[in-house]
């Protein structure tokens, strides 16, 4: 192997490094930034997912549609670890179940759906309870990042293919106890 070979080698080694290392500092920043700054608890996370579902509290949340409302019932994620817990580690949900995600304030926001065995829905709500982006049927377990499209300060989760069934759309109103008291 000539200089100029061995050179070249070396290069493409150090850039792919370069490379992979800036992806995981980058998402290792990014985690940071959507977790919060307060540092979570694995082992008491995983505990709180794993409560039985009549241990779970549950208040009602509404999407107004023109010819029939829908309601669910969802859990509050409104804290750095509820919020980091999500649904993970669950196996199951009824349909008229989800999450709703507070983040307190308005800004872009990314969710994933590592430890997160069912496919979900995701409607990205702003501040004002309007629908701003939808997800349909996200990958179980994935590690890729699913952006709000842009400024948002409310995630719900319901179950895959929920969006489909009653034909929930971009701009629709939601009502929730959330909402009325910004």
């Amino acid at each position: 192997m000539t200089m100029t070979q061995e050179l070249s080698v070396t290069r493409s080694l150090c850039v792919g490094s370069l490379t992979k290392l800036t992806a995981i500092l980058s998402l290792a920043l990014t985690l940071a930034w959507v977790s919060g700054s307060d540092r979570v608890n694995a082992q008491e996370l995983t505990s709180q997912s794993v409560k039985d579902r009549s241990e779970r509290t549950y208040t009602p949340l509404i999407i107004a549609k023109q010819d029939n409302d829908i309601t669910f019932q969802v859990e509050v994620a409104d804290n750095d670890n509820t919020r980091a817990l999500g649904l993970m580690f669950r196996t199951k949900m009824l349909e008229n179940e989800g999450m709703i995600f507070d983040f307190g304030e308005s800004r872009p926001v990314y969710m994933w759906m590592q430890n997160t065995y069912i496919s979900l829905d995701m409607l990205f709500i702003n501040e004002l309870g309007r629908v701003h982006h939808i997800v349909e049927s996200t990958t179980p377990l994935s590690r890729s990042l699913i952006g709000s499209g842009g400024s948002v300060r409310y995630v719900l989760e319901v179950k895959a293919g929920t969006v489909k069934r009653h034909q929930l759309k971009k701009g629709d109103q939601v009502q929730h106890q959330l909402f009325t008291s910004n």
